[in-house]
């Protein structure tokens, strides 16, 4: 597989948020380990080990040196839909400013101490500073709470969607929430 040249793509880190009803449904867990193992790998080896937000190598890659792969997904509020649309190579930073909504669950059950969250804010704004991005909502908060100052746009809240009838598309087929109610999904939470 070529290893693909293109520079950083900070517009990764403006990713939509995952909506509630289809946490935890990717096609990692869909794939199972071992095809996902394969995947990361590949999409490892295509972008040349390096990270393909802030363009970081692995190795030198923060809190931890190595890549994590990232699942891009287009979000449907009207249709009720999440389709992956690609998958990228992230440090470990880019990755937990992404998924800000998991960053505050960590910081706030002691995994992720408020210095690093701090720093990883710092970071992911300032990959997205590179490009006048827009800050994800769940970060805007966590910025906020951390004392974290930036002056980029903040992105709009989503429109208000039923519970039901949440899909993720993923190569052909459609897979169902796997919380058929908000309570389902709550206490799923409270448990993790």
């Amino acid at each position: 597989m070529p290893v693909i040249t293109v520079g950083p793509v900070p517009e990764l880190l403006e990713q939509p948020l995952i909506p509630p009803p289809l946490h935890g449904l990717n096609p990692r867990t869909i794939m199972g380990k071992t095809a996902w193992d394969e995947a990361r790998r590949r999409v490892y080896r295509k972008y040349g080990f390096t990270c393909a937000a802030c363009g970081v190598n692995g190795r030198d890659a923060f809190p931890m040196t190595r890549l994590e792969a990232h699942e891009r997904f287009r979000v449907d509020y009207p249709a009720r839909t999440m389709e992956l649309i690609g998958m990228e190579p992230v440090c470990p930073a880019c990755h937990a400013f992404v998924h800000g909504g998991l960053l505050e669950i960590r910081l706030h059950s002691g995994q992720v101490s408020r210095a690093l969250g701090r720093r990883i804010l710092e970071h992911g704004i300032g990959v997205l500073g590179r490009i006048g991005g827009t800050v994800p909502q769940a970060a805007d908060h966590l910025c906020t709470r951390l004392g974290v100052r930036h002056a980029l746009r903040v992105a709009s809240p989503p429109p208000p969607t039923p519970w039901s009838g949440w899909r993720l598309l993923w190569e052909g087929r459609a897979y169902p929430s796997p919380y058929p109610a908000e309570a389902d999904w709550r206490r799923a939470m409270r448990d993790a």
